[in-house]
């Protein structure tokens, strides 16, 4: 739609409001870039929340999430307002100046009347979140309204987590901006001395803290802190394994040796504990911030001979059924679906794989499961 705000291509501060939760915990972290199913989900919700348009939404699901929120939001400020009028903002870019450093971020609501206002954000997805009081995200975004509105002398922020029928709130005056600009500033200032220090190597042991968000950070695969942390692990079952060296990047092969035999230990226990999860997670457990995902069935081909004369009858050449190799049949489905017209492309191709099917050649695999 025209009036579809792009939320997508908005830009980040280095250590965003969004992010201070994990930098607090840890001094060395940095998210991932790029995307996800869950990201674009919510990506979508919140630009229809901004216009108050779900027309570009994508199922019932997401539909069901958007009006929900609208509802709740409705009610939450009939009751701070009540009669009294107010002013309302989308989508406000928030400054938050901290003396030696700053940061900035994009709060989703902001309503304001003559001396206070409410700040809401939306949370789409599954995952626990802290009260506004003790949430990084919710300290920087209020305090930085309190430095744009020097009228405003309380301020509630409130969190719409529908997915967990939750609506979190807390309420901030400004005798609170002192201990949130040393609370923040403190926190910024410490990653911007540590996190840089990737850039050449790796920062110390003792400047990283491995916390379970370490799943969300970029330098999760060469971080020393979480070395340290299998060898803790590791030393409960096998003392006599530990070597007393650096273990960022060993040279030596008996030190390698050792730590290989640590890396197994603690890989065999991960992948019990997951396994274990998985499981439960089927039985019908719920947690408080995991969710089953299937991961679907793999197929494979019992003929392939049969499998070449399908495609082709179905427009593709025999030769590009061969260069495809070890015959991946999403990969062949695919390509049979490029040769239909827009709008009929993912029909012919799953016509393509029910042909498989009923030419009884398709092996499919148990459903696979994760948590996310």
């Amino acid at each position: 739609m025209d009036n579809q705000p792009d939320h997508g291509s908005r830009g980040h501060a280095e250590f965003s409001p969004s992010s201070l939760k994990y930098v607090a915990s840890c001094p060395g972290y940095k998210g991932r870039e790029g995307t996800n199913a869950a990201a674009e989900k919510g990506t979508r919700i919140h630009e229809a929340l901004e216009v108050r348009d779900p027309s570009a939404l994508h199922d019932e699901e997401e539909i069901e999430i958007y009006d929900k929120i609208v509802l709740e939001e409705a009610q939450f400020n009939n009751t701070i307002f009540g009669s009294e009028e107010f002013e309302e903002m989308n989508e406000i870019q928030v400054h938050v100046d901290l003396g030696d450093t700053s940061t900035w971020g994009t709060c989703d609501r902001f309503l304001v009347s003559e001396n206070k206002a409410v700040m809401a954000d939306y949370k789409t997805g599954i995952s626990p979140i802290d009260t506004p009081k003790e949430n990084w995200q919710a300290k920087a975004y209020t305090l930085g309204a309190f430095q744009a509105f020097p009228d405003v002398d309380e301020i509630v922020f409130v969190f719409y987590i529908p997915v967990r029928g939750e609506v979190l709130y807390d309420t901030f005056t400004r005798d609170d901006v002192p201990t949130l600009t040393e609370e923040l500033s403190s926190v910024i200032l410490k990653g911007e001395k540590i996190r840089p220090k990737w850039e050449e190597g790796t920062p110390d042991l003792d400047e990283l803290t491995p916390t379970v968000n370490c799943r969300f950070c970029k330098y999760e695969d060469k971080c020393p802190s979480l070395g340290g942390l299998a060898i803790k692990i590791a030393s409960k079952v096998a003392e006599d394994s530990i070597p007393d060296v650096d273990i960022e990047n060993p040279e030596d092969p008996e030190t390698l040796e050792k730590l290989w035999n640590i890396a197994k230990i603690v890989a065999n226990w991960s992948d019990r504990i997951k396994k274990k999860a998985v499981a439960v997670a089927k039985e019908g457990t719920e947690f408080p911030s995991l969710s089953l995902r299937s991961m679907g069935s793999t197929r494979s081909c019992l003929d392939n001979k049969k499998l070449i004369n399908i495609a082709e009858e179905f427009d593709l050449d025999k030769e590009e059924v061969l260069n495809t190799a070890k015959f991946p049949l999403s990969k062949i489905a695919k390509m049979v679906g490029s040769t239909a017209q827009e709008g009929e492309k993912m029909q012919k191709a799953n016509d393509f794989l029910d042909a498989l099917e009923s030419a009884d050649i398709i092996d499919i695999s148990q459903e696979r499961f994760t948590l996310s």
